[in-house]
């Protein structure tokens, strides 16, 4: 799946929303226009001044007559400066990322240590999915009162993406079902469509406000309309004087605005169809790579279909995100009959795209007997603290470190048993480290340890002592029980432990996360030296966690021209090419192969640097750069660490730089 070429054109649909969105506004512009000239011809006395000149006996083709050109300047501008400020608003209520749209639709934030049955299977789903796609575990949001099924991805990239499902979703697909789902909101993530459902919002937001304002004025009209029939006792309807005072212009005013208002909804449902319909098929395609089954994602719009209220939202704000869920989010029977309104194809078509065979039956909702006959192992138990339970498993990892030493395995003992044995210690230590990921006082803990250097060097010591001075001996305890599980987890499995325990270092608060970010730099700077996984740590931290604790914001592309950036990708090919060779020949190899499989021309090895500075610059840089090329960069640092073979911090290298590019690769080392 080319998702850099998907990128591009979800960049290029947004230039389409943005002239679609001018046409809208045009539009409005014209009616609203025509509307003020209607009123204006129906109460030439009430306005006089607006009027371009007298009209004997007026009538209807007359009726542009009653306005000047300033009066169509000034009611255009008027249009303009009310949908832009309301776009503006919205803006800036979706700083705070996919978290902001989340906790509008009612959704609650699911602790990354959930202990009810369909959370822990969600939880678990979308930490798959993550690992799959190569991209960080996203925060998870369930909508309690929502019983459709349902499910978006929302954020403007994917450091600040969250997934929202709903409690339908959660309850009544199975977990084959459920990855198909999660899998599908995955794929918006990385083809680049959160970002471009984010400005939709804003853009239908500023729409939809001039029929919010023709309901205010109606309501105006009308209470203004009621103090005069008070006071003055004539009847509205028969009183000049009272029109002259604006009851019934306000009136009329109102519902022509409201007239208005939805009409851009009409043009909003226009808009919005135009962009979604085929990103839904593409999603669709990419849930199947991520899940390996393409009866997952099919399933589950079977279920869908099988009756009841399908994926209907109900919430009041369902209008303005309905092209970001899954299914339909609002049925309509104007819409069902008229497929070009609609933002989601037709179940069917959806299906029968996936699975050709279909017999045209669906599938009945998964009960709860079933789901826990399908995953026994999250059916609950007593809760165990973490801290507990990483008190019991230290001992018994530190019994098996010693076991391990050569001076304690008997001679005599057979080998493979041996490499079971150790292959067992390497899952246990994986689950302890997991378990601690999913603990926000922990998962700081688990980021400490990994940074320590060995036992046996006089850094440890110090590197202890600045864990206590900065957090006390309660945290510096846990570090120390996780010490013999870290010595034990695969190197190969660092970085996803890390990703595991971004959505449980989101729960810190600003201080703690000001002060866990000190500490790490203490820690890495602690031997006078940074070495690549320390930078990786670093970096991955920074990225995943800085859009949490600050406004969300879309990185803009802003370079095109890949000649232009010519400087900045020598530097960073030259950079990976170094560090994984210790020859010069053997870099200057990599390096060639990189540029000329990713038709890099006019590029020249740089010589090796310890500093990190040029690279970190040049990194900076490439972030705005456009889709395709960040994809040409990453097949050329793919190309660049597999001519020698695969080393695993060259993946960790590799994989740091497609998360600071925003541009994850889940295909990238296949």
């Amino acid at each position: 799946m080319d998702f850099f070429g998907h990128q591009d054109q979800a960049r290029k649909r947004t230039k389409q929303l943005i002239l679609l969105f001018a046409l809208a506004l045009f539009t409005l512009i014209f009616l609203t226009n025509l509307l003020v000239a209607g009123f204006l011809w129906g109460n030439p006395d009430i306005f006089p001044g607006l009027g371009k000149e007298l009209v004997q006996d007026p009538s209807l083709l007359d009726i542009f007559n009653y306005m000047s050109s300033q009066a169509w300047f000034t009611t255009s501008a008027i249009v303009c400066s009310f949908v832009g400020i309301a776009y503006l608003y919205k803006a800036a209520k979706l700083s705070g990322g996919g978290a902001s749209i989340a906790e509008s639709l009612g959704g609650r934030l699911l602790p990354p240590d959930a202990e009810d049955f369909y959370e822990k299977r969600l939880l678990n789903i979308v930490e798959e999915m993550a690992i799959a796609s190569g991209m960080p575990v996203p925060q998870v949001y369930l909508l309690d009162d929502e019983i459709g099924i349902n499910a978006f991805a929302a954020g403007f990239q994917p450091s600040d993406a969250i997934i929202g499902v709903t409690k339908g979703c959660l309850t009544k697909l199975s977990r084959l079902q459920l990855q198909g789902v999660i899998g599908h909101e995955f794929s918006h993530i990385l083809n680049g469509d959160m970002r471009m459902n984010m400005r939709l919002i804003a853009i239908l937001f500023g729409i939809l406000c001039i029929g919010l304002l023709g309901r205010v004025i109606i309501e105006a009209g009308a209470r203004h309309s009621i103090y005069n029939r008070v006071s003055t006792q004539p009847t509205v309807f028969a009183s000049s004087s009272s029109k002259k005072e604006g009851g019934v212009p306000l009136f009329f005013i109102g519902i022509g605005l409201m007239i208005l208002g939805y009409s851009g909804v009409f043009f909003g449902k226009l808009i919005q169809a135009a962009v979604s319909r085929q990103r839904e098929y593409l999603a669709d395609a990419s849930a199947v790579q991520f899940t390996r089954d393409p009866q997952a994602i099919a399933e589950a719009l079977k279920v869908i279909g099988y009756g009841g209220v399908g994926s209907s939202i109900g919430h009041s704000r369902r209008e303005e995100f309905s092209h970001a869920f899954f299914g339909n989010a609002i049925y309509s029977h104007f819409s069902s009959h008229f497929g070009f309104l609609s933002t989601h194809p037709k179940l069917e078509e959806r299906i029968r795209r996936i699975d050709k065979h279909w017999d045209g039956e669906w599938i009945k909702p998964q009960t709860l007997r079933q789901a826990y006959d399908e995953s026994p192992q999250l059916v609950s138990k007593a809760k165990i603290r973490p801290e507990e339970l990483l008190t019991g498993v230290a001992a018994a990892m530190t019994a098996a470190i010693d076991y391990n030493t050569p001076n304690n395995t008997p001679n005599n003992a057979p080998l493979a048993a041996s490499d079971s044995k150790r292959q067992q210690d390497v899952l246990d230590a994986e689950t302890v480290l997991t378990t601690a990921a999913h603990d926000a006082s922990n998962a700081r803990a688990l980021c400490y340890g990994l940074l320590l250097a060995p036992n046996s060097s006089l850094v440890h010591e110090q590197q202890l002592d600045l864990i206590q001075q900065y957090c006390g001996q309660g945290l510096l305890t846990q570090v120390k029980q996780l010490l013999p599980a870290i010595q034990q987890l695969d190197e190969s499995k660092r970085l996803p432990i890390i990703d595991k325990a971004i959505p449980a270092l989101k729960l810190l608060s600003a201080d703690q996360y000001s002060e866990f970010k000190q500490l790490l730099v203490k820690l890495v700077q602690a031997d006078g030296k940074i070495d690549l996984f320390e930078w990786c740590v670093y970096r991955m931290i920074l990225q995943y966690l800085n859009p949490a604790f600050g406004k969300a914001k879309a990185i803009k592309a802003k370079h095109g021209n890949v000649k232009k950036l010519n400087s900045e990708i020598e530097t960073l090919l030259s950079f990976v090419a170094n560090h994984g060779h210790d020859t010069l020949e053997g870099a200057l190899e990599s390096f060639s192969i990189a540029a000329g499989i990713a038709g890099f021309e006019d590029l020249t090895l740089q010589p090796k640097r310890e500093s990190l500075k040029a690279f970190n610059i040049a990194l900076d840089t490439l972030t705005e750069a456009y889709p395709h090329i960040k994809g040409r960069i990453m097949k050329a640092l793919a190309a660049c660490v597999r001519t020698n073979g695969v080393e695993v911090i060259e993946r960790e290298l590799v994989q740091t730089i497609a998360a600071i590019l925003e541009c994850p690769t889940p295909d990238l080392f296949d």
